[in-house]
This record gives C-alpha cells, sequence and structure tokens, in this order.
C-alpha cells in the first residue's frame, strides 16, 4: 500500500472494504506512537512490502508522520527540538525507515560504482534477507518518497541498477536520527472486538492491568504487602491441609511401589496462589447484568458478545482518559472496526460523542452507519486495487458548502458508496429497484455482485454527491442514470398551441434538455463520471426495449376487469409511440412507480432486454470485472433453461464451454451472439476500458 493520508483535528474515519488495508494502517501509525509494541514490532517482515513490487529485496517501507502546531511554548519541546522543520511554520515530521543496513547499501553503492553487470547486482538484491534488514527514526526529513523520482534518487533506481553512496546521505531529505517520541505523546489503541473475553482474561491485553497500572512502569497499591502477606499464609494454610497432605502421600506411595524409590521423584501438593500482586490482579473479572436496573451479577461470559464487547471498550476509553490527565502532549486514540457486534444505534452514538473529545480519535470501519455521521473532510478512503490499496480524500479541494452538501446526502445508505468499486446514482425507486432485478436477471450478478452501489437520489441533484467522483478525491467510476423527458406524444410546433398535456409534456423536455446540458459541463473535464440518459423516462425506454411481456404481466395484479386490461394490453403494444408512451406512464402513475417498479421485478428473465442507456451505465461503472466474471456471466444465460434456444444451439456444450479459457470463451460468445445484451456489455467494458 502506498498512499498518502490526511487526518484533521478531532475523529477521523478509515473507510474501506475488507481487506484494503486499514489495519495496516493503524499498524503503522502504533509503530510509530504506541509504547505498548513490542521492541521488535518495528523489524518489518517480508510479507509487509508491497505486493505491487515485482521484487521487495533492497526496497524502503517508509512511515512518516507530518505534526502541525509543534509549538514549544505549549510543552511539545522534545517533537520541537527532534522533529520540527528549521522554519517558522511550527511543523514537525517522524518517520521510519525499513532499509537494508549500512554495509549492504555500501556493497550495492560499490557494485553501481565498479560497473558490475545487472545480472550480478540482482543477484545480490535477491539474496538480501529481513536480517539484513533495520529499522531507522529519524526526524524533521523533508522528502516525499511518494514520487518515483525522489525513491529512486535516495533508495535506488531499479529498473537502471544505480544505488546511492549511503554515506552522502542527504540528512535534510531523510532527516536526523532520532529516538521515540513516546514521552511526550500517548497512544490508546482498541483492537477490533471479536473476542474480548479472551483479551479481559490475558495479561498483556486486559485494560483492567493497563488501568491499575497507570503511567508507571509497576503496579503500585499501598496496601499490597499486607495483601500479598495474606496469599502467602493462605498458600500455607491450604497446603497444610490433611486432606492435601493425604493425597501428596498416596501420590508419592504408588510412585514408590512402582518405580522403586531410587527412581521414583519427589512429590509434594501446595496451593499456588500467585503471591505477586500483578499475577494476582489478573485473576480481576468484571461482573455484569442485563441492564442498569438488574440486581443480577453474573460472570462476563453470560453476556452477549455485543454485550462484552461494550465493556471491553468502555475500559479502553477509560484507559484512554485517564492518559488525558498526565502531562502529554499528544493524545492519540486509534479504535479498530467499533461496530463489530455493536447494534447500529450504539455505532452512531459512540463515534458522535467521541467527535466531542479533544484530542486525535482515529477510527477504521466498514460500517455506514458510522460512515454517515462522519464529517467527510476527515475521511480516508482506501480503495482495493488488483495488487496494491490507493488512499482517496473524498472532500479534497471542496469548500465548505460543497463538502456539507455531500455530508448531508450521505445518510446511512447512500454512504455505501464509499465503500464501492463502482457507483451509479438514480432518481428514484423505480432505478432502484428495476437496474439491480434486470442485471442480475440477465447476467447472473446483481450490481453487488460486482462490487457496484446503486444509489437513489430521490431528486435530479446528482452533483452534490458525484462531487466527490474526482481525480483529486475518489478514483472511483461514478454513471448517473437520469431522463431526457423527450415527450412520448406529438407537440405542435407552436407552444400556444398546446393543450394541458401537452403543456406538461414540453415543460418535462425542457427540463430535461436543461439536465443534460448540466451534466454535460458538469462531466466535461472529470473521466471519472458519466451521465447516462433515457431518451423518455425509464418506464417507456424499458418498454421500447422490447419488453412489453413483463408491462403486460403486471396488468393482471393491477386491473380486475377484463375490458380493462384488454385495452391496456392494446394500447401498449401499439406501434405508435403516442399510444403505448402515455400508456405506460398511465400505469406508473396509478399504482406509483416505486410499487409498479416492483410488480415489473416479479416478471423479470434471462431473456428481458436491458435498455442500452442502463447497460452503458453499468459497464461504465463495472470497471474491475474480470474475464472471469465475464465467463460466469455467459455460462448463466446459456444455462439458464429460459435462454434462448435458437441462440443456444449455436454454441458448444455447456461442458466443453465451462473448460475453455475465459478470454477464448468471451471472444467466442460476442462473435457467436453478437447482439446480445451481454455481448453489448462486453462491447461497452472494452470500450471504457481504451478511454
Amino acid at each position: 500500500m502506498t498512499g498518502r493520508f490526511i487526518f484533521r483535528k478531532g475523529v477521523n474515519t478509515l473507510i474501506g472494504e475488507n481487506a484494503s488495508g486499514k489495519t495496516n494502517t493503524l499498524f503503522a501509525l502504533r509503530l510509530l506512537l504506541d509504547d505498548t509494541l513490542s521492541r521488535n514490532a518495528t523489524h518489518l517482515r517480508d510479507t509487509d512490502f508491497c505486493r505491487a513490487l515485482a521484487n521487495w529485496h533492497g526496497h524502503w517501507i517508509v512511515i512518516s508522520l507530518d505534526f502541525e502546531e509543534v509549538d514549544p511554548s505549549e510543552g511539545c519541546q522534545l517533537l520541537k527540538h527532534e522533529t520540527g522543520h528549521m522554519n517558522d511554520s511550527n511543523t514537525g515530521t517522524y518517520t521510519l525507515y525499513f532499509r537494508p543496513k549500512l554495509e549492504q547499501r555500501n556493497r550495492l553503492y560499490e557494485m553501481t560504482n565498479d560497473g558490475i553487470e545487472h545480472r550480478a547486482i540482482q543477484e545480490h538484491l535477491d539474496g538480501l534477507t529481513i536480517d539484513d534488514y533495520e529499522p531507522v527514526f529519524t526526524g524533521r526529513a523533508r522528502a516525499d518518497l511518494l514520487g518515483d523520482g525522489i525513491y529512486s534518487q535516495l533508495v535506488g533506481d531499479f529498473e537502471n541498477y544505480s544505488f546511492p553512496n549511503p554515506n552522502d546521505d542527504d540528512q535534510e531529505l531523510l532527516g536526523v536520527r532520532m529516538g521515540a517520541i513516546h514521552p511526550e505523546i500517548t497512544c490508546t489503541f482498541a483492537q477490533a472486538l471479536r473476542d474480548v473475553i479472551a483479551d479481559l482474561r490475558g495479561y498483556r491485553s486486559n485494560p483492567l492491568i493497563a488501568l491499575l497500572r497507570g503511567t508507571d512502569a509497576t503496579i503500585k497499591i499501598d496496601d499490597a504487602a499486607r495483601i500479598t502477606n495474606a496469599v502467602t499464609l493462605l498458600n500455607k494454610d491450604i497446603s497444610a491441609l490433611p486432606e492435601i497432605r493425604a493425597i501428596a502421600t498416596g501420590v508419592q506411595d504408588t510412585l514408590h511401589s512402582t518405580v522403586g524409590q531410587t527412581y521414583s521423584p519427589s512429590v509434594s501438593i501446595e496451593s499456588a496462589l500467585p503471591d505477586q500482586l500483578e499475577k494476582l490482579l489478573q485473576r480481576l473479572s468484571v461482573t455484569v447484568g442485563d441492564d442498569i436496573g438488574s440486581d443480577y451479577r453474573g460472570d462476563l461470559a453470560e453476556q452477549s458478545l455485543g454485550g462484552a464487547n461494550l465493556i471491553y471498550l468502555a475500559l479502553k476509553l477509560l484507559e484512554y482518559e485517564l492518559n488525558l490527565s498526565g502531562d502529554k502532549v499528544a493524545h492519540f486514540l486509534l479504535v479498530e472496526e467499533p461496530e463489530a457486534h455493536i447494534h447500529t444505534h450504539i455505532q452512531k452514538t459512540l463515534f458522535e460523542r467521541q467527535s466531542a473529545n479533544r484530542t486525535q480519535v482515529i477510527v477504521s470501519t466498514h460500517s455506514t452507519h458510522i460512515s454517515s455521521a462522519a464529517k467527510i473532510g476527515s475521511v480516508n478512503v482506501l480503495a482495493k486495487r488488483m495488487d496494491h490499496a490507493e488512499v482517496y480524500q473524498p472532500a479534497a479541494g471542496l469548500g465548505e458548502l460543497a463538502a456539507g452538501r455531500v455530508e448531508r446526502y450521505l445518510d446511512a445508505s447512500r454512504s455505501t458508496l464509499l465503500f464501492a468499486k463502482g457507483v451509479i446514482l438514480v432518481e428514484g425507486e423505480a432505478e432502484l429497484v428495476m437496474i439491480p432485478g434486470m442485471i442480475r436477471a440477465t447476467l447472473g450478478l446483481s450490481p453487488d455482485e460486482m462490487g457496484i452501489s446503486v444509489i437513489a437520489m430521490n431528486s435530479a441533484f446528482f452533483e452534490h454527491v458525484a462531487i466527490m467522483f474526482h481525480n483529486d478525491r475518489i478514483r472511483r467510476r461514478c454513471a448517473i442514470v437520469t431522463d431526457l423527458d423527450m415527450a412520448a406524444i406529438d407537440l405542435p410546433e407552436n407552444l400556444e398551441d398546446d393543450d394541458i398535456v401537452q403543456r406538461h409534456a414540453r415543460e418535462s423536455q425542457k427540463t430535461g434538455e436543461r439536465r443534460h446540458d448540466s451534466l454535460q459541463r458538469f462531466t466535461e473535464n472529470n473521466s471519472w463520471v458519466s451521465g447516462f440518459f433515457a431518451q423518455h423516462t425509464f418506464e417507456v425506454d424499458f418498454l421500447l426495449a422490447g419488453n412489453a411481456r413483463p408491462v403486460e404481466e403486471a396488468i393482471d395484479k393491477i386491473y380486475t376487469r377484463r375490458q380493462d386490461k384488454e385495452r391496456v394490453r392494446e394500447a401498449l403494444n401499439s406501434e405508435d409511440l403516442s399510444v403505448s408512451g402515455p400508456q405506460i406512464l398511465k400505469l406508473a402513475n396509478k399504482v406509483g412507480k416505486g410499487w409498479f417498479a416492483l410488480l415489473l421485478s416479479e416478471s423479470l428473465h434471462v431473456n428481458i432486454l436491458v435498455p442500452k442507456y442502463i447497460l452503458r451505465a453499468v459497464a461504465f461503472a463495472a470497471d474491475s470485472v474480470t474475464a472471469s466474471t465475464l465467463k460466469h456471466m455467459g455460462l448463466f444465460r446459456l444455462g439458464n433453461e429460459f435462454f434462448d434456444n435458437g441462440l443456444r444451439s449455436e454454441f458448444p456444450p455447456v461442458t466443453e464451454l465451462r473448460e475453455m479459457d475465459p478470454q477464448a470463451f468471451i471472444k467466442l460468445y460476442s462473435e457467436t451472439a453478437p447482439d446480445d445484451d451481454l455481448s453489448d456489455f462486453i462491447g461497452y467494458l472494452n470500450d471504457y476500458a481504451q478511454e
């Protein structure tokens, strides 16, 4: 993973799909900030290198923190002295380099300087192991190693096998060696809430021990000596019980009779209650009741997993509050996935209350409830690519007004777009119901299964959300699906001759034209957002695509009288758009567009025809679809009992097709069924891949 995170004052969120790097990000922060990690934690492993590297040998891992407001008048003497830049900016940088040791870097430079063949240098690189690496901390570094040019200059050019002299390291760029900054900061880490009962019974992981220990290296309790003396006496009393001594004697006699006295070990049975206070405190147990009014208190294991998680998190937050009371100048609270097993209402309450605290909080999550409560300017989105992850700031470059509009629109359902590989924004309920239904019926996979979120805006103000998808912000594709609202009836040349119906149709058409022009301007220089338009409205275009049959099936669920059903069917099958178009809109308005879409969705099948503008929109948003996925779609269509039998007969048997290479299958399918929806979809994907 390579990327730049921006954390602001207060609460920050790390949002991303599974395996996108949220846990790694928190661990990277802890390597620099958390003194509870073991000393060898900074000795990283070969698996910690970015998988996008063809070969990790010789490369560096660099983790760098930039601080603001490093003001010595506020008590930041160490931070200012060790990390502060030599200017008036009150900023500082603290960096961890995990890099080859000096002797290895010297050897690479010598091989470069001596003109050694590239093959020999590569062999030397391949021989490097993690034992040849070391962690180094520096302050005041100014180098931005995310740039290829500066990375090649300071680390090495791996394409041309040219490596710099480590004795000439530019300290202004790499920084000056320094020690840990823990004396001036505190870092509290609450790990993902999965099995907290085990953690509460452990020693290192038990937050109760941390609370008792406070900021001292050992626990100091006034009555410690009296308690440990009492435990020692108790051990003696238990060990001296006649029943215990009788068991010990019996065991010893059995050994003597079995192996003889010469080879028999000496055995005794003694009470082993720990007489060291820290070990005694490990036996502390939290007892809980079902609710605040309950008199019953039972073992923590009797609680639900969610209840146990809440108690664990409360202990960690108390630990953090105690840290705040110290004399440290910087405080960090890192919380990993607080939503695990916690009720959705509690998730949002927890997040909003932490927002009021006076320290820097960083929360990783894939909860839409937490993400919907987040300030969009304090969100970092992690997006997983093939072999690496990218970091996006969805509010980068946006003004306060634009960011505020985004936040107002991102409720718990719409905030799923922050986690998606692609997004389709639609106007209302009809498209929200029908687009996933049509794609699932025809291609065998829903948009969700392709990583696409279909989001209903319940308005045409798409720009308020689509503005996040940009080269400077979220680099994911966002398709906007809306209507041109072209009139389905004939309009007089002179608008003064319009009747009421015609006037309404003309006004809708003008609104559609303005919407089209506005979206074209909005997306003009942005390759991540594109508009897709129904010529008329969704319902009319669905009918015109050749889908009269599912619409007719919905008629029986709307009308009861036979003459009404026949009249409507006749109108729907009319070749005159001015007859069929208004008729389907009357059906939708009669029961409501959302309910009408639900009725239509009940009649979807593999042979329905997806309107081309919708198929294009899905292809635009689905840039992560693989050849294997397309093959799955083709096999779904060919294997479906309702698929066009005439077309299926032109293909080899499905058993043979399953063994084909995905690319060969795609080529065969597109050539054999060029007019099929899947062939169109494949063609659209190829078009967008070349843009």
